[in-house]
Formats: C-alpha cells, sequence, structure tokens
C-alpha cells in the first residue's frame, strides 16, 4: 500500500490524495496531502485502513486503476523537506577525504547534535520518471540514495519514502558554508511517488538501500549499504528535527546515505540513476544540466 497524490483524465484536472493499493487507487477524504499529515498517526491509520478495506471512510468504493491516473510528487502544501548528514561512517570517511575541513565531518559524526538542513520545499521536489539536477557550475556531483522519513506535525513517523539527495560535492568540498548551495538547486530533492505507511514496514532499522548509476547503456556505478549501519534513530533524528521548530503540514525527513561513489567519478547528464530500497519502492531519474555556467555581474 502506497499514500499517492494524483491527477485522472490523462494528468489533467485537481490533485487528489489516495490509496494505491495494487493496481487501484482509492480516493481519501482529505483535500490533499498536507491536511493528511496533519493528523494524529491513529486517525491517520484509520483512514487509510477504511479505505484499504472498502469500509467507507469518505473513499471511492472500486477506486481507479493506476493506468487511468498520473502520479505526482508525494507532498504539497506547506511541507517541506529536510536532509540528516554524516548519519553513516561511510559518508562522514567521504566527506573526510574530499573536503580541506576535515575535522568539522569527524566531528559532527561523533557529536549528540545531528547535522540537519533544508532541502526543498514541497513544490521543488522532483519524482519517479522526471528529469533531476546536475549543477552546471560543479564538476563533481553526486546522488545520495537514502531513506526518508515523512513525519505528521505532531513529530510522528507515519511513513517511508525512497529519497536521491542530488549533491554537488565539489562545492560543498570547497567549503562546508556552501552547503545549501550544494543541497539547494533545480531537481536535487527526488522522491519516490508512493508513502509507505510506517506500520506496513518490517524491521525499518535494518533495510537493504541498493543504487545503480547507468551511462550509456552500461553500469556505471553500483552500489549497497543497510539501514542498520546509522549512527543514529530515526526516533532521535525527527526528535532533533521538532526541537527548535514546527511543521504544521507535517515533514520529510531524509536520513543520510551509506553508499558514496568515488572521489572525482560523478555524475553526467544522460546518467540514469536507480534507488530501490526492500519494502519501500524504487526510484528512477534521467540526469540532466540546470542552472547556469556562469554569472554576468555587470
Amino acid at each position: 500500500m502506497n499514500l499517492v497524490r494524483y491527477v485522472e483524465d490523462a494528468g489533467a484536472g485537481q490533485a487528489q490524495v489516495g490509496l494505491l493499493d495494487g493496481d487501484v487507487v482509492h480516493r481519501l477524504p482529505v483535500p490533499d496531502m498536507a491536511t493528511l499529515l496533519q493528523y494524529p498517526l491513529s486517525e491517520m491509520r484509520r483512514l487509510v485502513e477504511e479505505a484499504a478495506g472498502g469500509g467507507g471512510g469518505g473513499g471511492t468504493g472500486s477506486g481507479r486503476l493506476l493506468s487511468d491516473v498520473a502520479l505526482l510528487a508525494p507532498i504539497d502544501g506547506r511541507t517541506e523537506v529536510w536532509g540528516a548528514g554524516v548519519t553513516y561512517l561511510r559518508s562522514r570517511s567521504a566527506r573526510v577525504e574530499e573536503s580541506r575541513h576535515q575535522l568539522v565531518y569527524q566531528d559532527v559524526y561523533e557529536a549528540e547534535r545531528p547535522e540537519l538542513f533544508f532541502k526543498a520545499p514541497a513544490w521543488r521536489v522532483v519524482t519517479d520518471g522526471q528529469p533531476a539536477g546536475i549543477r552546471r557550475d560543479c564538476d563533481d556531483s553526486v546522488a545520495e540514495p537514502e531513506l526518508a522519513l515523512v513525519l505528521n506535525r505532531h513529530a510522528e513517523i507515519v511513513g517511508a519514502l525512497v529519497c536521491n539527495d542530488v549533491t554537488a560535492r565539489g562545492i560543498e568540498a570547497q567549503n562546508p558554508i556552501y552547503l545549501p548551495q550544494a543541497k539547494l538547486y533545480t531537481g536535487s530533492c527526488v522522491l519516490s511517488p508512493g508513502i509507505v505507511p510506517w506500520w506496513t514496514i518490517a524491521e525499518p532499522e535494518d533495510l537493504a538501500v541498493t543504487m545503480e548509476i547507468r551511462r550509456a547503456g552500461a553500469v556505471a556505478f553500483a552500489g549497497q549499504a543497510r539501514t542498520s549501519a546509522m549512527k543514529r534513530t530515526y526516533t532521535e533524528l525527527a526528535q532533533w528535527l521538532f526541537r527548535g521548530d514546527e511543521y504544521p503540514d507535517g515533514a520529510v525527513l531524509s536520513t543520510g546515505t551509506g553508499i558514496v561513489p568515488p572521489l572525482g567519478e560523478g555524475l553526467l547528464p544522460g546518467d540514469v540513476v536507480t534507488v530501490a530500497i526492500d519494502q519501500v519502492g524504487t526510484l528512477t531519474n534521467e540526469m540532466v544540466e540546470v542552472g547556469a555556467v556562469s554569472v554576468d555581474h555587470r
């Protein structure tokens, strides 16, 4: 089962929220995903289970076939996407290798406070099958495959998504203060279209994550990791995110990566990146260049 946003009639019309069960989408009685993420976990689960069982709750009965609708990015409204960095030992080692400011990454890996950064508002999110971005002014960018937590406004973990946290690695390597420019740009935040309800995932603390990058039809890079290698727990990261802020329409928190391509072997335009996470889904996107090479300051 997946919670989805979709439009009917060949991609036209008003976006709706539904439960994708097999190849059928059952509409949920909420105007948008942001509203659903305002509900407590117990109420959200009740609506989902009623829709799955055809038990009223405002659903559409027989629903619509998946082939008759177009899936959209999974979030809307004021929902934000945030990221957690240096949560895997592999990520810490990679950041130390690529940066002139090595102690920053060593310290944050060991620190009580995690690294959390803003990634994207809902309207900037790219989903499965859409182009993802590589900055033209960076010669070493990487795909970062991650498990993303979906949090309601009450800081409860209600679902999971596949995330590709595309990063302009060469920009961050110059100076960690450039992190926003390395993380926030067109096509850099990619989320799978279906939110998998958290209560349906068995052993979410130990999920297999894989990534494959194909270039001109051949495999240019492949890697794998398990979420059990994370230093921090999901609850810990969620609590830190809400510690100094509020998210009235919920938030998505990507939990960091344990798969890092070798330094200097970054993405190229035309690369096709596929990220898969057990029980959560698969995300495939072609990479394209975005932005100008330079800016005329005259």
